[in-house]
Formats: structure tokens, C-alpha cells, sequence
């Protein structure tokens, strides 16, 4: 997001929008605004307030919103003006500016951030953040986040401390594709209209104005009606993505426009408007929360705010909200908040964990913000504003542009370095193989949980953790949270087996594919999997968080998976799902155990049998991140028993319902944790036991194959009970 200061114009006209540091009232320019500087520390200051989760004001992150209204009259009313006085546009000039405004500090908090990440986070996190500090000096992270945040396994992940670079993304997208556009409406004009520039002819200037209008309406309502539409379906792609939020920036382009039209509104009209603008924006933040569908229609709401400060703003007038927004301490923290924007999410993500805070209190975060300012006032007056004034560098816009390119090759060589370091190797003795020894995992539990060094041949390694997902995930056999219709072509185990099974829940169901689909191949079972991420097995109304609404996907596939299991007729059905689903229920306990009821009366109709996998042990945290910086100390990750299993009454409550509805229970919690001692280690042997934070690794899946083949009705092919 750019939040820098709104262009300043300078007595070279080559510099258009570029002014030295601090000048008088007298000196600035007419186009200078007092009330955008304002309305830049209210939107950073209301973007900081949600961050740290300061009490009412969730809906800060509409600050966004109002920064990109800005950008898009500020950034158009500099390019009309260059029109207006030359009848075209330097693009050299303009990506020149633009570099020496921005890149530099950019830069400056990204080879920090890099390097803090580097010193302070876990090791096995690195590669992540140095992707995204490579795609944030791109301009791409938020096509990157977007990708990444439909990716359903990395949910337990941790927010990139690069995340928020995502909206300067956008608007760097914009400013990619704007000042084409118009150059080429402008050489259009010049082309087809007589000869002599634009700003010569007034009938062409109206033409021209026309003409833009015209597409910026056009942008303005298909990008509108995409964040309306697409919202709610595509929740990820259409908060990052420059399709959804492309019509605020056309907002704040067409305000530019009309600017001069502007001048006859009524003052007194003006200046009501400018507190109502105010007022809107105000109010989003206390009406709109996480649970939003944003951007959506919501978003009508801060950028009509933002809209009418603006437009209020080109008519001269008193007694409007720049008696609030004018105040010195709003005119210095709107100069430096572009520095503030940058820094405030970094210290939020890295800084608890330099001061050893697990689970850091809002009055942590502001001290963190106190620094943030410290650090955004330093970079201003040390960085920002010595090198936009740089003479040589405005001035000649192939050294701005050189200056950019080698600030971005900085930061991508660095992000690649950082990138290709591995986890830290231990030193500790290699640990005995599991697999091949007389012992079995199961039978190691008891003398796990006091392992101290991590053994150095780890499987899997931690740096490749979050990759030990089982097959179904590679072929497609997990439906992501968008789709509703099932899956295809998702049979495993013996092609030609006389008996059939499915494998039925979300994640918590497939991350035992790996000893299933064992036992099904051996056994000669056909196995069907029948899985879709964070969708409950229970038949309640689930509240997803990352759709910010009623998971409805969910309700409509599940039946469809239900309907799938009534035409198989399997002889089993293996369920299970994740304990720690947020349900839209007056009661959810009751609800939860209601809904297992509900489904496992569904099942055991349709099936021979019904086998229900109650939940697995979580872990504490996420256990390769931890490992990684424990590596000398792995009980440092180990959970207790009690905090690792969710909801245990609920739990108890459920799989009692699910007895009485006429299946079968497996607990794996014994399979997992040390019971007498009520431990939950993470390393057995040489084996990771979780990849996350909840789920098991595939590898130590596998190896409790002799435990479910003693649980579930397995028979080898000659007849026989099929012990692994």
C-alpha cells in the first residue's frame, strides 16, 4: 500500500508531484491536501488498531480501502496534469518516481525483515518468507498470498511477517496499467483530432475527459460486480486479488477527473459532506469484523467514506472534517505513514517472539507500535525524504530507475541466499530406523517423550515437514473448500478386491490413507476416498473462517457424499474428522453430538459396518517450527495429554452417540501419547509424528498399519486376520 506523502510539485517542471521536505504553507503547491494527509493517519492508524486487536475496531483493516481510493485520485490527478501540460505522459518519468518514492524504503523493511526472520523464527519458515519477500520486491505477493491462502494445509501456518505487502502489490499492479491506458487515450486523441496538443483545444480536453470517464465507469462497475459476486465463492482470491478491488482505485480516478466540476459544489454542502465522508469511514470500523464478507458489498461503505472526504476536499471551504484532519500530530503521522505501514506488521509478527512472548497482550503490541514509529520516523527523514529530493536522482529518470532495479536485485538475492538454507543439521547420533526393527512405533511411545537432541536423520525432515501429505492430496482426492460436487476417480487399495471401503471426513480422515491404503492392498479391499477440507463429518451448520460465513460447500457436499455412500453400499465405512470445527449453534456441544448421531444413523444404513476414528492428540504449536528452534531439546514441543486433546467432554460425548447410533469407535490417542505418563511426544525413533500442528505425518501414519489392522475387520486375501 502506498502511504507516503500526496505529490508535491517543485519549480522543475520535470518533477511533477515531487516536492522537498517540509515546505511552508506558502510554498506548497494548490494541489496539496491537508485532509488526504489527515484521512492517510486515520486509515494507517485504524489498519494498526485491528492488527493488535484493540477492542471494537476488527473492521480496521478497511484502511486498505481508503488508501487505495487515495492512491487512484492521487496518482491520476498527477497524470492529468502531465497531460494537461505536455499532451502526453513520460512513462520513464513517472516509473522513475515512483521508484525513487517507494522502493527504497520498501527495501529497507524487507532486507529487515528477512534478516530478523532469519535470526529469530523458526528455521523451517525461512523458505516461505524469503518466497515472499522475492514476490514482495516482484509486486506479485499477492497473487503469491492468494495461491497460498487456498491451500487449505496451510492454515495452521503463521501470517508472513511480509503479508501486509500484499496491497502495494495491488496498487504498483495499477500503477503498471494505468498510465498506459491514458497515454494511449491521450495519442489517440492527438492522432485522430487535428493537429496540436490536447490541452490547445478544449473540445479535445472534453473529449478526452469523456473517454475516460467512460472506462473508468467501466472498470469501476465490472470490478464492483466481481468483488460483489465473487466474494462470497472465491473469499481468498477476491481479498487479494486487483480484480475485487480495482473499482476503489477507479473511484478515487474518476473523483480526480471531476475534479474541476467539483469546484461548484456549495461550500457549506462541501464541508457536511466532508464529515459524513469522515463519519463512514469512521463507522466501518466499529460495524464491519472479521467476520465480513469483504471486500464484497461491504466495501461500499469506507470507500463512499473515503469518497466524499476527497471529493469534499476540491471545493474550497471551512468548518469541514480538515479542522479535525489538519491538526499537526494527524498532518505528521499521514507523512510518515507510508514508513509505519511498512514497519507496524513485521514487528507485530517477529517482535513477541524476540521478547519471548508466547501469547502477547494488546498492551505488548502497542509498546511493539511505539517502536514501529520510531523505526517509520528514522526511515522517513533518514531514507524516504533524502533520496526522493536527490536531484540526480529526479531529475534523470535512468538513475531512479537504475537505483530501482538494483534495490529489487537486492532483495531478490538475498531472499534467494536466505532461501536456499537448510534447517539447521543436528549433531545429534542417528537415531535407530523404525521401520525393519523388532520393535514398532507403538511399543516406543512410552520412551519418547523425553527425547532431548533432534535425531539428524529425521523422517521426514523438518525443512520438508509440510510436505508429507498423503497421496489423495496429489491426485485431487481432497476437495478444497470451494467445490461441492465430489472428486473423481479417487479408488485406492486392490483394483480387483471382492470387498469396498471408504474413507469418509476431512484431513483428520486422509492423514490415515498411508496404513489404510496398506491394509486395503494386502487385504484385497477397494477404497474410495471421499474427503474435502475442514468439512465436518457431523451433520451441523459449521462456521469457516476463511469464507467468513456458514460453510454451506460443506452441508451441500457432504450430502452428496452421503448420497455416494448410499449407491456404493460399502461394506465399511471408515469416518473421522477434526474436533475443533466453530459451529453457528445456540448449543454446540449439543449440536456436535446431535450431528454425529445424525450421520452415523446415515452410515450404518448404508453400510455393513461403520468404524468412527475419533480425533487425533494436537500438538503444541506447529512441532516442525518448534523443533527447529529446540533442536537440542525436542521435550521443549512435546504436549500435554489433557492440552492435546480438544473439547474432551464433547469428544467422550460424541464417539458415547456414536456407539449408541450402531458403529464402531477407534481412539488413536494411546497410539500416539504416552497415557501413564500424559505426554504426547513428536519424535519416535527417528519419525516425526506431526507435520503441523494437528495433523500426523504421513511416515509415522504408516507405521501404526499393526494397530488399525487390529482394530478394523482386515482379512488377508487366504483368509486369515491381516495383522500389518
Amino acid at each position: 500500500m502506498r502511504l507516503t506523502n500526496a505529490p508535491r510539485a517543485t519549480t522543475q517542471p520535470q518533477n511533477d508531484g515531487e516536492a522537498a521536505e517540509e515546505p511552508a504553507a506558502k510554498e506548497r503547491p494548490s494541489h496539496w491536501r491537508p485532509d488526504i494527509e489527515g484521512m492517510r493517519a486515520v486509515a494507517v492508524g485504524v489498519v494498526i488498531a485491528a492488527h493488535i486487536g484493540f477492542p471494537y475496531m476488527a473492521g480496521g483493516f478497511i484502511g486498505v480501502d481508503v488508501f487505495f481510493v487515495i492512491s487512484g485520485f492521487l496518482i491520476t490527478s498527477l497524470l492529468l496534469r502531465e497531460i494537461d501540460r505536455t499532451g502526453r505522459i513520460s512513462l520513464a518519468g513517472f516509473y522513475a518516481r515512483r521508484a525513487v518514492r517507494l522502493l527504497p524504503a520498501a527495501a529497507v523493511v524487507l532486507l529487515a525483515t528477512l534478516t530478523a526472520a532469519w535470526i529469530w523464527l523458526p528455521r523451517t519458515r525461512l523458505g516461505e518468507i524469503a518466497a515472499d519477500t522475492a514476490a514482495a520486491a516482484l509486486n506479485v505477493v499477492n497473487i503469491r498470498l492468494a495461491a497460498e491462502g487456498t491451500d487449505y494445509l496451510n492454515a495452521d501456518v503463521e501470517p508472513s511477517p511480509l503479508q501486509h505487502f500484499w496491497s502495494l502489490a495491488v496498487e504498483e499492479q495499477f500503477y503498471l496499467a494505468w498510465p498506459l491506458i491514458l497515454l494511449a487515450i491521450a495519442l489517440l486523441g492527438a492522432k485522430f483530432g487535428k493537429p496540436g496538443r490536447f490541452q490547445a483545444r478544449p473540445n479535445r480536453g472534453a473529449v478526452r475527459t469523456v473517454v475516460i470517464a467512460a472506462f473508468l465507469a467501466a472498470v469501476a462497475a465490472g470490478s464492483f460486480y466481481l468483488s460483489a459476486t465473487q466474494t462470497i465463492d472465491d473469499p481468498v482470491w477476491s481479498y487479494f486479488g486487483i480484480h475485487t478491488r480495482a473499482w476503489e482505485l477507479a473511484v478515487g480516478a474518476l473523483i480526480a477527473l471531476g475534479a474541476a466540476r467539483l469546484r461548484r459544489v456549495p461550500a457549506p454542502l462541501a464541508a457536511l459532506a466532508s464529515w459524513a465522508g469522515l463519519a463512514l469511514v469512521v463507522a466501518s470500523v466499529f460495524v464491519l469484523d472479521e467476520r465480513t464478507i469483504f471486500p464484497g458489498y461491504a466495501a461500499a461503505l469506507p470507500v463512499a467514506g473515503a469518497a466524499l472526504v476527497i471529493a469534499a476536499g476540491c471545493v474550497p471551504h471551512r468548518g469541514g472534517a480538515t479542522v479535525l484532519l489538519g491538526i499537526a500530530p494527524a498532518q505528521y503521522v499521514g507523512k510518515i505513514s507510508y514508513g509505519l505501514y511498512l514497519w507496524h506488521w513485521p514487528l507485530i509478527m517477529i517482535g513477541p517472539v524476540v521478547l519471548g512472548l508466547d501469547d502477547p497482550r494488546v498492551r505488548h503490541l502497542l509498546m511493539l507500535m511505539v517502536v514501529a514509529f520510531i523505526l517509520a520516523v528514522a526511515t522517513y527523514h533518514l531514507v524516504e525524504n533524502p533520496i526522493r529530493t536527490r536531484r540526480p536522482l529526479v531529475q534523470v529518470p535512468s538513475r531512479a530507475l537504475a537505483m530501482g532495479g538494483g534495490l529489487m536485485v537486492c532483495a531478490l538475492a538475498a531472499s534467494f541466499i536466505a532461501v536456499t538454507q537448510p534447517v539447521q543439521n543436528q549433531d545429534a547420533e542417528t537415531a535407530a530406523e523404525v521401520t525393519g526393527d523388532d520393535l514398532t512405533v507403538w511399543q516406543l511411545i512410552d520412551d519418547s517423550s523425553d527425547v532431548g537432541d533432534v535425531p539428524a536423520n529425521l523422517t521426514p525432515p523438518l525443512d520438508n515437514a509440510r510436505e508429507d501429505k498423503p497421496l489423495p492430496y496429489a491426485d485431487g482426492c481432497v476437495t478444497m473448500q470451494e467445490p461441492t460436487e465430489l472428486a473423481e476417480d479417487c479408488w485406492y487399495g486392490d483394483p480387483d478386491g471382492d470387498k469396498t471401503m471408504v474413507v469418509f471426513g476431512d484431513s483428520h480422515a486422509v492423514q490415515w490413507f498411508p496404513p489404510l491404503n496398506q491394509l486395503a492392498e494386502v487385504s484385497g479391499w477397494k477404497m474410495l476416498v471421499l474427503s474435502k477440507a475442514a468439512c465436518a463429518v457431523p451433520e451441523v451448520e459449521e462456521y469457516n473462517s476463511e469464507r467468513g460465513r456458514e460453510y454451506t460447500e460443506c452441508t451441500e457436499w457432504r450430502e452428496n457424499a452421503l448420497d455416494e455412500i448410499d449407491d456404493i453400499a460399502p461394506d465399511l465405512v471408515f469416518a473421522s474428522t477434526s474436533d475443533n470445527k466453530e459451529l453457528l449453534e445456540d448449543d454446540p456441544d449439543q449440536a456436535w453430538v446431535d450431528g454425529w448421531t445424525e450421520t452415523t444413523e446415515r452410515l450404518t444404513e448404508a453400510a455393513g459396518e461403520v468404524y468412527v476414528m475419533a480425533d487425533t492428540a494436537w500438538g503444541v504449536g506447529n512441532v516442525p517450527d518448534c523443533l527447529s528452534q529446540h533442536p537440542e531439546d525436542a521435550t521443549e514441543c512435546v504436549n500435554d495429554l489433557d492440552d492435546a486433546v480438544l473439547f474432551p467432554e464433547r469428544r467422550e460425548r460424541a464417539m458415547e452417540a456414536v456407539e449408541e447410533a450402531g458403529a464402531q469407535v477407534i481412539d488413536p490417542v494411546p497410539w500416539i501419547c504416552d497415557t501413564e505418563e500424559g505426554k504426547c511426544p513428536v519424535v519416535v525413533g527417528n519419525l516425526l509424528v506431526y507435520r503441523d500442528d494437528n495433523h500426523l505425518s504421513s511416515r509415522f501414519a504408516a507405521e501404526l498399519a499393526p494397530q488399525l489392522a487390529a482394530a478394523l475387520p482386515f482379512e488377508d486375501e487366504s483368509g486369515g486376520a491381516e495383522a500389518g
